[in-house]
C-alpha cells in the first residue's frame, strides 16, 4: 500500500466521521442556467432541510450571476478551487460531461437534462463521459435506461428510473398562464406562441430566426423568444459567433415580442398556445400539454447535433413541419383552427419519454436521501396556489 492510498483512506475515514456529526454538504454542479432549472425542484426541498447545506458550483466563475438571474433568486456559490479540497457528501449534476474535480467527494448522482436525443445521449457508446464515477444515474425514461444498461455504460446497481422533476409543476397545472403572460407584459387579446429553437449553427435560429418571429407577428401572434441557453453563450462553439442576445433584443416589441432568459421554460410553456421549434426537449415537454407544435425544418441539424433519428421522427409526427419561414404564421393560425389535430400523435411522442410525469420530484428526492443516508424530508411542502404571478 502506497503512502498516497494510506493518506486517502485516512482522509475518507475522517470525512465519514465528520459526515455523521455535521450537516451534509451537497453541491449542485450547474454548467448552464438550464442545468440549474433541471435541479431546481430538488434543490428547493433540500435547501429547506436544516440537516443539509446546499451549494452551487459553476463551470466558469463568470457565469454565476447570469445563472442566478435566470433562476430568479440568489444562489449560494462555491468557487472551484475551494470545492476541490472541501469535504462534499454529494455532488449532483445535470450533465455527465466535464465533471468538476473534487478530491473529497463521497457520492455522485447524475440527472439527465433532456430527452431529445441530441449529441449522442441516446447512443452512449459514442459518449466521452465516464459514467462509472457516478454512484447513481437517474434516468428520465425506461428507453434510455435500457440503452445504457444493455451497453454496460451504467451498472444495474447505479441505474434508477426517476423521470424528469422539472416538468412536474407543468403537468400538474401549477402555473397560472394568465399571470405569466401578464408578467411578460404581453397583450392579453392575442394568442401567444413560444419560439424555442435548439442551439447549433445548423438550428432554425441561425437559418431563419428573425423571419419566423416576423411571420408569427404578422399573423397576429404574441411571441415569447426562448432560445437555448447555449445559444446565448459568447463561446463560438455554442453561439456560432453570433451575439444572439443582442440580435433577439433588437426584435423585441412591447406587448408583442419578448426575449426570456429564464432557466426554466415551464411557466412559458404553460402560457403559450402553440410552439415553434426545430428539435428540442421542450418540444416534447410541450406535447404533454396537448397543444399544437410546428417544427421548422433545419436540414443539417440532425447531422450536426448528432440526434437520434427516432426522436426526430417522433417529434415530427406530432407536429406540422414547415420549411418556409414566411408561412409559419399562416400555419400557426391553421393549427389553432384545429387544435385537436395530432392529439394522439402528441401523446404517443411525449408519454414514453417522461417516466410517470408529475411525481418525479418525489422519486428524485427519495434517491438523494438514500444516497445521503438520511431520513427523507417531507416533500409535499410546496404551496398549492398557482405559480407564475411573480414573473
Amino acid at each position: 500500500m502506497t503512502w498516497r492510498s494510506i493518506a486517502r483512506r485516512a482522509v475518507d475515514g475522517f470525512d465519514s466521521a465528520v459526515q455523521r456529526a455535521v450537516r451534509r454538504r451537497v453541491i449542485m454542479y450547474v454548467r448552464t442556467a438550464m442545468h440549474a432549472a433541471v435541479l431546481e425542484p430538488i434543490a428547493r426541498v433540500l435547501e429547506r432541510d436544516r440537516r443539509i447545506d446546499v451549494r452551487y458550483l459553476a463551470e466558469r466563475a463568470g457565469d454565476e450571476q447570469q445563472i442566478a438571474d435566470a433562476c430568479g433568486r440568489p444562489l449560494p456559490w462555491f468557487s472551484a478551487w475551494r470545492a476541490r479540497w472541501t469535504r462534499v457528501d454529494l455532488l449532483v449534476t445535470a450533465d455527465p460531461w466535464s465533471p468538476p474535480t473534487l478530491y473529497r467527494c463521497r457520492r455522485r448522482v447524475n440527472f439527465f437534462h433532456g430527452v431529445a436525443g441530441k449529441y449522442d445521449l441516446d447512443n452512449p457508446s459514442q459518449l466521452p463521459a465516464g459514467f462509472e464515477q457516478y454512484d447513481r444515474v437517474a434516468f428520465v425514461n425506461a428507453d434510455r435506461m435500457r440503452r445504457y444498461l444493455e451497453q454496460g455504460i451504467v451498472s444495474r446497481d447505479a441505474a434508477v428510473l426517476v423521470g424528469f422533476p422539472k416538468i412536474d409543476e407543468l403537468v400538474n397545472g401549477r402555473y397560472d398562464a394568465a399571470a405569466v403572460r401578464a408578467g411578460l407584459a404581453l397583450e392579453t387579446h392575442r394568442r401567444t406562441a413560444i419560439y424555442a429553437p435548439t442551439w447549433s449553427p445548423a438550428s432554425s435560429l441561425h437559418l431563419a430566426g428573425e423571419a419566423i418571429v416576423a411571420s408569427l407577428v404578422a399573423a397576429g401572434w404574441n411571441v415569447i423568444l426562448k432560445p437555448h441557453a447555449r445559444s446565448l453563450d459568447p463561446d463560438e462553439r455554442y453561439s456560432g459567433g453570433v451575439d444572439w442576445r443582442q440580435r433577439l433584443r433588437a426584435i423585441e416589441a412591447p406587448g408583442r415580442v419578448v426575449l426570456c432568459e429564464d432557466g426554466d421554460a415551464s411557466p412559458l410553456l404553460a402560457a403559450s398556445d402553440l410552439m415553434v421549434t426545430d428539435h428540442s426537449s421542450i418540444g416534447f415537454e410541450f406535447c404533454l400539454l396537448d397543444r399544437p407544435v410546428i417544427v421548422f425544418d433545419a436540414p443539417d441539424l440532425a447531422r450536426v447535433a448528432r440526434i437520434n433519428p427516432e426522436r426526430i421522427a417522433e417529434l415530427r409526427s406530432a407536429a406540422r413541419v414547415v420549411a418556409d419561414a414566411s408561412s409559419v404564421g399562416r400555419v400557426a393560425n391553421d393549427e389553432m383552427e384545429h387544435p385537436e389535430r395530432l392529439h394522439a400523435e402528441r401523446q404517443a411522442a411525449a408519454q414514453p419519454l417522461f417516466h410517470e410525469p408529475g411525481a418525479a420530484t418525489e422519486r428524485a428526492l427519495g434517491l438523494l436521501y438514500s444516497v445521503l443516508e438520511l431520513r427523507p424530508y417531507h416533500v409535499h411542502e410546496m404551496s398549492t396556489k398557482p405559480l407564475g404571478a411573480s414573473l
